[in-house]
């Protein structure tokens, strides 16, 4: 009989509609994936967190050639895409210790807390603290410039490059302050122009990359304009590869997907400027696809660990 495994998501999921997801290409990477489980003997069933209690989903859809609603389904572990905070902390825990949760909530805060991946990584990330008008004057003394970025969110959202105490504009949420890394010079033989590359792991591998850019902006993500283009592992920095390599072997709590964001400095030197525990895998073409299969079946192996 096949392990079932819940994928829990927030507002993206929905009852009401013929399929759970608003956008067509979400519905298909997901049944994309669900038809990759079926040849691993895994069962993928999509929800809302709010559907899941005590190992069971209320109410889950499922993908058997197109996509249908089924209820009261007993689980066998969980895949987490909803959010993290105070209200969803508990039930984290709960389903990591009830039945499996990718990834455990300890990885999730590590990745999700920009203070706290500092302190644990502090010689790949640039100098980082809170945001008080005392740190962020020091640091501007220190550096000349800085970025002062949400301590929780992701995205590109919120982020304010500055020059002095003058720039600093009402910081109604927890904020950091970091160095400023100036990757105006690219990416040798990758990119040129500010930039981030991306690495995607799964349970210790090295299985996607692609860098965004922003020829108009300091900010390269895509949400926030950037252009995004797939990197051959063959061609990943060997620099970069090694610092993977690294805080990989530092995550205690296994199995593990996530991925690392790097600037690269004028002097070709990778910096970690974020690590997110919930990397997108959504497929928009075949190039895509063939780029992302390598991390849905080891993510298939992840869930199988659970």
């Amino acid at each position: 009989m096949a392990d079932k495994i819940a994928v829990l998501w927030d507002e993206e999921v929905a009852w009401n509609r013929e399929n759970p997801f608003g956008k067509k290409e979400i519905n298909s990477t997901y049944g994309y994936l669900a038809d990759l489980a079926k040849e691993e003997d895994l069962s993928i069933y999509i929800g809302k967190y709010q559907w899941y209690s005590e190992g069971k989903m209320t109410k889950a859809w499922v993908f058997e050639d197109e996509w249908r609603k089924v209820e009261n389904v007993v689980v066998n572990g969980v895949y987490d895409k909803f959010h993290y905070g105070p209200e969803t902390i508990p039930l984290k825990q709960e389903i990591s210790e009830k039945v499996g949760l990718l990834n455990h909530p300890e990885v999730e805060e590590l990745c999700k807390d920009k203070l706290l991946t500092y302190e644990r990584f502090s010689e790949w990330v640039p100098e980082t603290r809170e945001a008080s008008q005392k740190n962020i004057g020091e640091m501007l003394e220190k550096h000349g410039k800085a970025v002062l970025k949400p301590r929780f969110a992701f995205g590109g959202e919120g982020i304010y490059i500055i020059n002095s105490l003058d720039e600093i504009p009402s910081l109604e949420e927890d904020y950091i302050v970091q160095k400023f890394i100036d990757s105006s010079k690219g990416v040798e033989g990758l990119a040129e122009g500010y930039h981030d590359l991306r690495a995607i792991v799964v349970n210790g591998k090295l299985l996607s990359s692609y860098i965004r850019y922003n020829e108009d902006s300091e900010i390269s993500n895509v949400q926030q304009g950037g252009t995004k283009e797939v990197v051959s592992l063959s061609e990943f920095p060997e620099s970069a590869r090694e610092i993977v390599n690294q805080i990989e072997k530092q995550i205690e709590h296994k199995p593990v997907i996530f991925s690392i964001d790097f600037f690269f400095d004028e002097n070709n030197k990778p910096w970690v400027v974020e690590l997110n525990s919930k990397p997108g895998m959504t497929i928009y073409n075949q190039k895509m696809k063939e780029e992302i299969t390598p991390v849905m079946k080891e993510l298939l192996e992840a869930f199988k660990k659970l």
